[in-house]
């Protein structure tokens, strides 16, 4: 997509810290604070700035414990359960991730949070209970808020916004 240098220059300083004002962006970027509003709607018409979310420590909010789910859905799934019910799979409120990817063995893959094991064994032990053959997790890797070495995006975005 093509952008323009104040689009760039803008989406840069959003990235790096989302919280920016417009009055900020425009001092930095000898704009007025109009001009920069003006850009922040036409970034959210093109569908570049869906929203903006916060990056939160897990720790600190005692969620120690991230699982990646490799998980089966059946294709009968979607004829027995409604979608919201299968929404207590893919979205749940464990579920920090969720995507749907194009295998015969695998048809999603999510990244959860948990509390601790106990609490990430009682939610799968109930997903299980629930859609019985519908639903099958393939395999789930635990691992520990501790392991956790990179979780922004933010070097990413910049990087692909120096080449557009």
């Amino acid at each position: 997509m093509k952008l323009t240098e104040n689009e760039k220059c803008t989406l840069k300083l959003l990235v790096k810290n989302p919280l920016r004002t417009n009055s900020d962006i425009a001092k930095e970027l000898k704009l007025t604070a109009q001009g920069v509003s003006k850009i922040r709607k036409q970034l959210y018409e093109k569908g570049i700035i869906k929203g903006y979310e916060l990056n939160l420590d897990y720790e600190k909010l005692d969620l120690n414990i991230h699982v990646i789910a490799l998980i089966k859905i059946a294709p009968s799934a979607f004829k027995k359960f409604r979608k919201n019910e299968l929404d207590n799979v893919l979205k749940s409120k464990y579920a920090v991730r969720s995507y749907e990817i194009l295998e015969t063995d695998v048809t999603h893959v999510v990244k959860y949070a948990f509390k601790d094991i106990k609490e990430y064994h009682i939610y799968f032990r109930s997903v299980l209970d629930k859609f019985g053959d519908y639903v099958e997790i393939k395999h789930s890797f635990v691992l520990s808020s501790e392991g956790m070495i990179k979780s922004s995006t933010m070097d990413l975005f910049l990087e692909a916004l120096d080449v557009l």
